[in-house]
């Protein structure tokens, strides 16, 4: 009666990205599964977790195409709609079920149940034997059930190719991190959940992935071996799921999943990005992936919300774009839609067209309302992209972000190794004229973890500049606790640094940031490890594997494509190839998971060296961070 593991064969699908793996699941394994045993109205019943599972992945217009007309959280009273079959879509905790078993267990205050006798019931994840058993029990709800699953979908879409586990990044931190810095080796009941939701992640994406991770990562370490163990436990389970590489399943081999640490690279966060997705994160106030816009109507400036996601197209194209060359191409299509269009509309020629008033191009647009939407979204991204600039002159980003990036690769825009005295005169003087705290922690961190420390004789100087407040002086205290020296011993130095005075020290692995602004010179290391990984490159003493890796996953999948650059190639969404395809993915998949935070620059790498032909890249963490985020989370240790 009970399809609890979800062991039923569904129709196998070719689907490419995991956005689109998880829409395509719900609609035949939820939405579909229940149109076929009721002909009317569903209510879909949701907690807050299930609830942001399931709007990153369908809008309510897509849930409308599938009978589904009001939405209703599991924790609040709720109307009687008898002529309705509810869809619980839920998280397998005691809460949610209990809430459950409430609405189909008689009271004195309830003696009819609110909904149709006919019930779906699906888990985000796998219930507990003890939560199975509680469902068991009750009766009246047992004799209604139409469907009872558990999904394995416990994680957000974030885009295509990316996700998280929607874990508050201050209390991941925290948890991830005191635990293993004093030396606890059993794993905790916080990584555990890490462990489970990331075997829905695999499981989703039928991949049985080589685990790979970093030696000296105590946190890598434990959730690499805690995964392997209960991914085992969900083969087991789940007597019918296949994966890529199966002997039924030849196209493609099996995946790696390289599961890494925050804390095995501090400095990206830090670092000020100038494409356009990770300024809107840094520069501006988000919450998740809504931003207020201001917008024109017939009353004026109004604030409006939008969402900076995968239903806007121009979102996508754009996101991964330098700064300077989004508003650029915004202006440019601004520009392009007035001019040809107004002519239309005032049956004059082009030429003469740009030589128009505002005034009377706009009077024109009002005769092609077909454009308007149109313009709208491009004004909404004008005014985005502009409210980024007007910050970064501002607060003249620029001429920090140029000594970050010198600190950050060891060389200037020159391709030179400056003297550390200089770079220690010019760090000071940017530390003293920054207004903001959080921008005068983040050069000074980034001079600390770049350079192994400051010297006892610049300490001083640097600090006092820096002139911290207690938060991120705690911070600054904190990355000693994660590994990064503060202050370098003293030593005698490089041969040669008495006469030539001693240079910063250099970047030891430097990839192609793929950029052509010098501001944007630094890439992540997490693109140094996809390139290697790609190339069969990324040594196994460095990055062990929990079981021998076939020979398969040491060739090189890319070498006859190149990942070096993309600035050449056109965006999957940009207007001059609107329906170029991205080229074909060669080899398996790669899956890597960060615990402790994404940032957006190692999100760009990923979708760089897809979109310049190397196999598909699905990325993930339990958050993702951004600098002021990151700042929170060292100083929360």
């Amino acid at each position: 009666m009970f399809n609890r593991n979800n062991s039923k064969k569904v129709t196998e699908t070719a689907v490419e990205g995991l956005l689109p793996i998880v829409q395509d699941r719900l609609q035949k394994e939820v939405f579909q599964n229940s149109a076929e045993k009721w002909k009317n109205d569903l209510i879909l019943i949701v907690d807050d977790a299930s609830l942001r599972v399931i709007s990153h992945a369908m809008g309510m217009y897509k849930l409308m195409e599938n009978r589904v007309y009001l939405v209703e959280q599991i924790s609040k009273a709720r109307a009687p709609y008898r002529k309705s079959a509810p869809l619980y879509f839920l998280s397998p905790t005691k809460d949610s079920v209990t809430r459950l078993i409430d609405d189909w267990t008689p009271s004195r205050q309830r003696q009819e149940p609110l909904y149709a006798d006919t019930v779906f019931v699906y888990f985000t994840n796998a219930l507990s034997d003890e939560l199975f058993n509680v469902i068991k029990a009750c009766k009246p709800l047992v004799r209604r059930l139409k469907a009872l699953n558990e999904l394995n979908i416990d994680f957000i879409t974030k885009q295509r190719e990316a996700f998280h586990l929607d874990m508050e990044s201050t209390s991941v931190f925290s948890k991830l991190y005191r635990g293993a810095l004093n030396g606890l080796s059993s794993p905790t009941a916080f990584e555990h959940a890490i462990a489970d939701k990331l075997v829905t992640v695999c499981a989703s994406l039928h991949e049985y992935p080589h685990i790979r991770y970093r030696s000296d990562s105590t946190v890598g370490t434990k959730l690499a071996r805690l995964f392997n163990e209960k991914f085992h436990n969900f083969i087991a389970k789940n007597k019918q799921w296949w994966y890529h590489g199966d002997s039924l399943h030849t196209e493609k081999g099996r995946a790696t999943l390289l599961i890494l640490s925050r804390i095995d690279d501090c400095l990206s966060p830090l670092i000020h990005e100038f494409t356009y997705q990770a300024m809107v994160h840094d520069l501006l106030p988000m919450e998740d992936d809504k931003i207020t816009v201001k917008t024109q109507s017939s009353d004026g400036t109004m604030d409006k919300d939008a969402l900076l996601n995968e239903s806007d197209e121009l979102w996508v194209e754009l996101r991964g774009k330098h700064i300077a060359d989004v508003i650029q191409i915004l202006s440019g299509r601004i520009r392009e839609i007035v001019n040809s269009n107004t002519a239309v509309a005032l049956n004059k020629k082009s030429s003469e067209a740009k030589s128009l008033s505002l005034t009377q191009m706009a009077n024109a647009l009002k005769a092609l309302p077909e454009y308007q939407e149109v313009l709208s979204k491009l004004s909404q991204h004008m005014h985005i992209s502009h409210r980024c600039m007007d910050i970064f002159k501002k607060q003249r980003l620029l001429d920090i972000s140029e000594i970050e990036q010198t600190l950050a690769t060891g060389k200037d825009d020159e391709g030179k190794s400056p003297k550390v005295a200089d770079m220690v005169d010019l760090v000071e003087q940017q530390l003293k004229s920054i207004m903001e705290p959080v921008t005068r922690f983040r050069l000074l961190a980034i001079f600390v973890i770049s350079q192994g420390g400051m010297k006892p004789s610049d300490q001083a100087r640097l600090v006092t500049a820096a002139n911290l407040r207690p938060e991120q002086a705690k911070a600054l205290q904190n990355l000693e606790v994660l590994g990064f020296p503060t202050v370098k011993p003293i030593s005698t130095g490089r041969v040669g640094s008495a006469l030539n005075g001693e240079r910063i020290v250099a970047r030891r692995n430097v990839v192609d940031s793929g950029s052509e602004y010098s501001s944007s010179r630094y890439a992540s290391d997490l693109k140094d490890l996809l390139i290697k990984m790609q190339e069969g490159r990324l040594g196994f003493d460095e990055y062990p594997s929990i079981y021998p890796m076939p020979d398969e996953g040491m060739n090189s999948t890319i070498s006859s494509v190149g990942v070096s650059s993309v600035r050449s190639k056109a965006s999957k969404y940009s207007k001059s190839s609107k329906n170029h395809v991205m080229a074909p993915k060669v080899g398996p998949r790669q899956i890597v998971f960060v615990a402790g935070g994404l940032c957006y620059s190692e999100l760009r790498a990923a979708e760089e060296l897809m979109e310049a032909g190397g196999p598909e890249i699905i990325v993930g963490s339990t958050n993702f961070t951004t600098p002021e985020s990151f700042v929170r989370d060292i100083a929360s240790l």
